[in-house]
Formats: C-alpha cells, sequence, structure tokens
C-alpha cells in the first residue's frame, strides 16, 4: 500500500517553500523546524545573512551528526554480534 503524496509550505530561514511528500506531517515539521534553527544558528555565529552559505553550512553540520550517528550504530551492531556470539556459544555449552 502506498502512501499518499501531501503538499506543505515550510518557511525556513525566512524563505517560503513548497514541500511534497509521503511523509507524516509530524517529521516534515520536525526536519522543518530543525533546518530552520540550524540556519538561525549559524547565521548568528557567522554574522552572516547569505543563505546560501549558511544552507551550506546547515547541510555539512546535519551530514557529520549524521555520519556520527551511523557510525555509533555500527559500534552498537558490531557489540550485538558480539554479544549474541557469545550467548549462542555459552547456550552450546550447556
Amino acid at each position: 500500500m502506498s502512501k499518499e503524496f501531501k503538499k506543505y509550505k515550510a518557511r525556513i530561514f525566512g524563505e517560503l517553500y513548497p514541500i511534497v511528500s509521503d511523509e507524516d506531517e509530524s517529521l516534515i515539521l520536525d526536519v522543518v523546524h530543525k533546518v530552520d534553527v540550524l540556519m538561525r544558528e549559524i547565521s548568528e555565529k557567522y554574522d552572516s545573512t547569505d543563505a546560501k552559505k549558511i544552507a551550506v553550512l546547515a547541510a555539512l553540520k546535519a551530514t557529520e551528526e549524521l555520519i556520527a550517528l551511523q557510525k555509533e550504530m555500527q559500534q552498537e551492531q558490531s557489540q550485538s554480534k558480539k554479544i549474541m556470539t557469545l550467548l549462542e556459544k555459552e547456550e552450546l555449552a550447556l
């Protein structure tokens, strides 16, 4: 069963953007809010209003966070596999 695409209008860093997505509205609102906040924080930090540069810096920051989370998840999966292997060995020893 396919999801229905919905149209949204989102204001990010003072600009209105049309968004078409099949994701839940709450997720779209969360993403829009996070991007807007991130761009505003970067704008204040670097005392800049150049939306294009701020958007690139926001994309870099978001990607950095994503990569860090992916690495953390890979480490946790590896640790889980090790634990499962140990448990299986213990189970076979019983």
